[in-house]
């Protein structure tokens, strides 16, 4: 059912077709009664805007990219649940500064508390933005029209707030089933986890800590995991030592959308 291949993808063999796209006024139709549901956790006004219908893909989860071309990529998940959650403006800037590519991905529930951050983030050329779920649910527990509606509520938002559709999703802890992965493919979104996770939610994680770990474990086509949120304590810290010592080893830094675009694993 679920097989590895050389570039880290795994994929699953559905038994049906991929559904056929809705029509145009169908999506518009469903788009508005979702829309209700997603501004009961506005913090400000925002006017939603339904993103148009992307092509459904084929189903599969990345791990990491081609083990012989020298590229990382580093991902920063902003996890948002019913609790608030932070942003780390620090991080943020080392990224910019320094030049660094990212794959951001952001909750929708996070992106609606932190609105005018998400517009920003959009407007940087290095970032690229995924989707991280709405509030963060452990997907393989909850029923699949919730599952959809994660997905769904979190693409809304990112097009309302910056016109962009995100086309990477990474499932929240990590966890993901077939069903998760198809709903995925159905909306025209990839699914993307990472090999290498740098462990910056743990209180005990220091900066040295975290620089050694990322450091002693990437590896050729490496995604690895840090947060953005305010979770990861020194995350920030960190990651200039980080990147110093990716380029140093001749570490090519790219998003994740670059790191896996043209792999494709073994049918």
């Amino acid at each position: 059912m679920i097989r590895a291949c050389r570039i880290g993808v795994l994929t699953i063999s559905l038994a049906a077709a991929i559904p056929c796209v809705c029509s145009a006024g169908q999506d518009e139709l469903r788009g508005e009664h979702l829309k209700p549901g997603i501004l009961r956790y506005a913090t400000a006004p925002l006017t939603l805007r339904i993103p148009p219908p992307a092509a459904p893909l084929k189903p599969q989860v990345f791990f990491h990219g081609d083990r012989s071309l020298k590229r990382v990529a580093l991902t920063f998940d902003a996890c948002a649940t019913q609790a608030p959650s932070g942003y780390d403006d620090g991080l943020i800037r080392v990224l910019v500064e320094t030049r660094t590519p990212a794959t951001l991905f952001l909750g929708g529930k996070w992106m609606l508390d932190h609105p005018d951050e998400t517009r920003r983030l959009a407007g940087v050329d290095l970032f690229e933005l995924g989707n991280h779920s709405f509030l963060h649910p452990h997907l393989i527990r909850i029923p699949e029209d919730r599952v959809r509606q994660e997905l769904e509520w979190t693409q809304i938002v990112l097009y309302s707030l910056t016109g962009r559709q995100a086309t990477l999703f990474r499932p929240p802890y990590g966890e993901y089933d077939e069903r998760s992965l198809r709903i995925a493919a159905e909306l025209g979104i990839t699914t993307v986890q990472f090999d290498l996770a740098s462990g910056d939610p743990d209180p005990g994680a220091t900066k040295n800590r975290l620089v050694h770990s990322v450091a002693a474990g990437v590896r050729n086509g490496s995604i690895v995991v840090m947060h953005m949120n305010g979770r990861g304590r020194h995350t920030a810290e960190a990651l200039p030592a980080i990147i110093d010592e990716l380029r140093r080893k001749g570490v090519s830094l790219v998003t994740a959308g670059d790191l896996i675009r043209g792999s494709r694993g073994d049918d």
